[in-house]
């Protein structure tokens, strides 16, 4: 079990941060909700959008998709970054010290 541990979190690892990819990649895609608004839309400038929901002056909305997205990526990358960490350090505390 102490073998298997290792390869455990780092599986776990890589798959949160695959999710967080699909996640944010998925909440890119859908129409994003802007809410009930009142006012007059303003007339279409020739400019295109790449996505809905980024703005012309560069602003980006980012909704529950895209930070949970966010989230499981970041978390995904943490745990990646933190098992060979944890690797090398038990191995390093191994070594028998040097003797003059």
């Amino acid at each position: 079990m102490k073998r298997a541990f290792p390869w455990l979190v780092t599986r776990l690892g890589a798959v949160l941060a695959i999710a967080g990819v699909l996640v944010f990649a998925a909440a890119n895609r859908g129409p994003a909700d802007f809410g009930w608004t009142s006012y007059t839309p303003l007339q279409e400038t020739p400019t295109t959008y790449l996505s809905a929901v980024t703005f012309s002056d560069g602003s980006v909305l980012w909704t529950r998709g895209h930070l949970l997205g966010a989230s499981l990526l970041v978390g995904g990358l943490l745990v990646l970054t933190a098992a060979p960490a944890w690797l090398l350090g038990r191995r390093a505390g191994r070594r028998e010290p040097r003797r003059v």
